[in-house]
């Protein structure tokens, strides 16, 4: 009689237990965060290569513009720049994660919006003033480039644009 009883409270236990935890799957297929599907922003760019120079060559011929990737020399801290920097300094940003944002002829607000960005995110952006950009402004990742004018800078797009292209290099390093 005990082993029968053994037998059923091991089948009821068995039992409870697979309750458990088809319950605990259920529960978390249901409440579940949706995953997000984020869509390729901006175009791909052919990748050049990744050549390190010296900071005195700066006469460098890139496949966009500005550059999201190619030969390159000096990473800089990241953050909001009001003046150029050299591309071969933006491209190593980029090589090692960075997200790098160039505008021209942008207003104050649009500039604020920016600099506000780069505060925030510092350890993976870059903003810098650029006069050789073919648009207002561009967002740029390690072969990867978006751009846009001041009319359609949306700070949601441009934080999705960091989200998705953060550390899509070769180095990743940018926090």
């Amino acid at each position: 009689m005990k082993k029968k009883n053994n037998k059923t409270n091991y089948k009821i236990l068995l039992i409870i237990i697979l309750l458990i935890m088809l319950s605990i799957l259920a529960y978390s297929q249901i409440f579940k965060a949706p995953s997000v599907i984020m869509e390729d922003m901006g175009e791909s760019v052919p990748i050049q290569n990744r050549d390190h120079i010296s900071q005195s060559e700066t006469t460098q011929v890139y496949n966009s513009n500005p550059p999201t990737s190619g030969p390159h020399a000096g990473e800089i801290k990241g953050g909001f720049y009001s003046e150029e920097i050299l591309d071969i300094n933006g491209v190593h940003n980029l090589e090692h994660g960075f997200i790098w944002i160039t505008y021209r002829n942008i207003s104050p607000n649009a500039k604020e919006m920016l600099k506000k960005i780069a505060r925030k995110n510092s350890g993976r952006v870059l903003v810098s003033k650029r006069r050789a950009n073919d648009t207002q402004i561009a967002l740029a990742s390690w072969g990867r480039l978006d751009k846009i004018t001041e009319s359609t800078l949306d700070e949601a797009y441009v934080l999705r644009f960091i989200t998705k292209y953060t550390n899509k290099s070769p180095e990743k390093f940018a926090k």
